[in-house]
């Protein structure tokens, strides 16, 4: 378990630098845990990202998880660029629900658990 709370902490991380970079003003994180998987609940208030931006993400994130890259570089994240960031955290997730609301983004990332 120590290393899926690493890795949560390193996906959270990653998507707090996107959001911020894209001069986000108001961002929510809920991270819910159980003993099967964990869920990253975002809301990017009044998103500056463009519709076509939000489903290129929706269609990425909800690309199958790859496991092998994921235990290979989930420990780099950081130290790459925007694309390569986003794409590590692809590999990390499960499913994905990415909806645009009232002008703001709404993720919903579920990662489960491996045994």
């Amino acid at each position: 378990m120590r290393h899926e709370v690493k890795k949560i902490s390193r996906m959270v991380d990653e998507l707090t630098t996107l959001f911020l970079k894209e001069d986000t003003n108001e961002l929510d994180f809920k991270i819910v845990i159980t003993k099967e998987k964990c869920i990253i609940k975002i809301v990017d208030y009044h998103t500056n990202f463009d519709d076509a931006y939000i489903e290129q993400l929706s269609k990425r994130l909800n690309s199958q998880r790859q496991r092998e890259i994921e235990e290979y570089y989930w420990q780099l994240a950081g130290e790459t660029d925007e694309d390569d960031e986003i794409t590590l955290i692809c590999a990390m997730v499960d499913s994905a629900i990415v909806e645009k609301k009232d002008g703001n983004l709404v993720l919903e990332l579920t990662r489960l658990y491996t045994s």
